[in-house]
């Protein structure tokens, strides 16, 4: 019998956040699975109620008070495999405000989690990028997302394994989740064939299908780029005069 893989998801109560717990759970491996979600003690309840969505899934909830200390976390990752960051910034501060993402209180949550992360022994990390890709950016470059490339100097200088899952921007209005074709190396998936938007909802099971059915082992240190058509196009909408976006047939 395997033994269970124990996640940890960083922003579970997040726009991404929402979409990979409904990945692992339509996963055929999901009863071999064991959830731990972190999040801050003012979001237990939206947590908790997320997550009766799912009663099928063997779930905890653990608060975390990153402000504070980063006492709490040991015992929260102990024994974690692996640690999926879906963390977003609701702050409300701005470019103006800090120099660059890596400064946002979300984005520091996610530093230390990877600090007591790599004293808990997890065996693989998966960091919050999910947009354009920033491991080849410039330390010194003056780009507001700099503060992820700084993230992966941490992860270097811990020595925790992660990986790296690209997938552009996300359509303005996402359209209703499709099939992710499935694809590999000996037989890609043509542009077109066939056709699907990249929403979370697609960047969720890459993730997911990734970590379940390839293994921590096999994807620690790699990168990947998931990119779907384009089909999204803005408008100027008669009634309102707003610019709208729509999808092309």
């Amino acid at each position: 019998m395997t033994a269970p893989l124990t996640i940890a998801i960083l922003g579970a109560t997040g726009d991404l956040g929402s979409h990979l717990l409904c990945a692992i759970s339509e996963h055929p491996k999901a009863q071999d699975v064991r959830l731990r979600i972190l999040t801050r003690p003012t979001s237990t309840e939206t947590a908790h109620n997320l997550l009766a969505r799912y009663p099928t899934l063997y779930v905890t909830v653990h608060a975390i008070d990153y402000s504070a200390t980063e006492l709490g976390l040991d015992a929260a990752l102990h024994g974690v495999d692996v640690v999926l960051s879906a963390v977003r910034d609701d702050s409300d501060l701005t470019r103006q405000d800090v120099k660059h993402s890596g400064l946002l209180p979300g984005f520091l949550a996610q530093d230390a989690v990877a600090r007591a992360a790599k004293a808990a022994g997890v065996r693989l990390f998966v960091p919050s990028e999910y947009g354009s890709p920033t491991h080849l950016m410039s330390l010194d470059s003056d780009s507001y997302v700099v503060g992820k490339r700084f993230h992966h100097e941490l992860l270097r200088e811990l020595q925790l394994p992660y990986l790296l899952v690209y997938s552009g921007s996300f359509p303005e209005v996402e359209p209703a989740a499709t099939p992710l074709p499935p694809q590999s190396a000996e037989a890609p998936i043509a542009l077109g064939e066939p056709p699907f938007e990249t929403t979370r909802a697609h960047l969720a099971v890459y993730v997911i299908e990734l970590i379940l059915d390839r293994g921590l082992d096999s994807v620690a240190g790699e990168i990947h780029v998931l990119r779907g058509l384009r089909r999204d196009r803005a408008i100027v909408s008669a009634e309102t005069g707003k610019t709208e976006w729509v999808l092309d047939g």
